[in-house]
């Protein structure tokens, strides 16, 4: 892992190298820079790109809320700039990387531990009174919290509105979007995306 983030720093864009390094542990730097490559591996096989675009040039820009847009020059694209959209996540070993035309938003979570979720005023901040309902009548409640919490932190990133705790327990799908969602035994995911 060492030598993947030795070798990927000098790589990626001075953005992305200081984001990675802000990770205390070796192991974020590595998901970090590693999501930063997968990102621009899949514009290239899906002909966003040209394959001989380098690594260093995928810029972008965040707006006032966190959201991430590609900032390339615009006739680099094979298709127009603005119908490329994109979101990564990471986490302990899990890396997810989404692409699309229209706004999208993608979370990969471990699952949570029982004393997160035995934490009720972490609950109440989180989820609304049906969810929290849910999640504790759930066969496994700690999966239960976690698809939930993958799910809203998916829709809040393809919507591009910041992860504000307040409004996070009513938040819920527009009409608009489209969530899907799963898990693995060690993990739980979640896509948003905007249907036409």
């Amino acid at each position: 892992m060492q030598a993947v983030v030795a070798e990927l720093l000098p790589l990626v864009p001075l953005q992305r190298r200081e984001k990675a390094l802000c990770y205390k542990h070796l192991h974020g730097q590595y998901c970090c820079l590693r999501a930063w490559k997968m990102l621009h591996e899949l514009l290239i096989e899906h002909a966003y790109l040209p394959a001989s675009f380098p690594l260093a040039d995928l810029t972008y820009t965040e707006d006032s809320f966190g959201k991430p847009s590609l900032s390339v020059h615009r006739s680099t694209f094979n298709v127009q700039r603005s119908a490329i959209h994109f979101s990564l996540s990471h986490t302990k070993c899990a890396i997810a990387v989404a692409i699309d035309r229209q706004p999208v938003g993608i979370d990969i979570e471990a699952i949570v531990s029982p004393q997160r979720i035995a934490d009720c005023h972490f609950l109440e901040r989180t989820m609304n009174a049906a969810e929290r309902q849910a999640i504790a009548t759930a066969a496994d409640p700690c999966m239960a919290f976690t698809e939930l919490w993958t799910r809203k932190e998916a829709l809040v990133k393809a919507r591009g509105t910041g992860l504000d705790l307040a409004t996070l327990p009513a938040l819920l799908p527009p009409s608009d979007y489209q969530i899907l969602s799963g898990h693995t035994a060690d993990y739980a995911y979640a896509l948003a995306y905007q249907s036409l």
